[in-house]
């Protein structure tokens, strides 16, 4: 007959990790962002729209427009949603800046969103390209911001017709839901 003596501190330490290594098996996470399919596609599509996102949105949305700190996802799945819409409480990566909302709130009239819905290309155009980039909005150049929409909605899956989107057909282009 043998005897193992297993230290109650070896134990407890390695039941931990194996409990946690079965808990993380268990979890689904969702991918917060553009997948790299989704950013090849955007790439391919609207270059352009590519590199001004990154020099110009990337600093506050993240490299996949995952969402950083206080600005939220503009890529992959639920974003560029319709608002108003419920937020999962503080730890939700896709709240507004508290500061922006009570800006935006005070000029909106009672019991309005504090912006409109993104229904299509023009309306995600109008809201970028007057309050994007936050630190100097409207500075960019208008083929700049139709560029990151451009890059936008490739990257949610738009097909965009030749020679993109602008002002003749922004109206028309709905915006994708993932």
């Amino acid at each position: 007959m043998s005897f193992h003596i297993v230290h109650p501190r070896t134990s407890v330490v390695g039941g931990a990790f194996a409990f946690c290594g079965l808990v993380l098996l268990g979890c689904a996470v969702t991918q917060l962002g553009a997948t790299p399919a989704d950013l090849a596609r955007a790439n391919d599509q609207a270059a352009s729209g590519a590199k001004t996102f990154a020099s110009e949105c990337a600093k506050c949305h993240g490299q996949r427009g995952e969402g950083l700190a206080n600005a939220p996802a503009l890529l992959g799945h639920g974003a560029l949603p319709e608002y108003p819409r419920d937020t999962g409480g503080s730890g939700d990566p896709n709240l507004i800046d508290p500061v922006q909302l009570q800006i935006e709130m005070q000029s909106r009239p009672a019991g309005a969103a504090w912006r409109d819905p993104f229904r299509n290309a023009q309306d995600l155009y109008s809201f970028v390209s007057t309050h994007m980039p936050k630190e100097h909005a409207g500075e960019l150049r208008l083929d700049d911001y139709w560029a990151v929409v451009n890059f936008l909605l490739a990257a949610q899956g738009a097909s965009l017709p030749a020679g993109g989107i602008g002002p003749g057909n922004a109206s028309s282009t709905p915006i994708p839901r993932r």
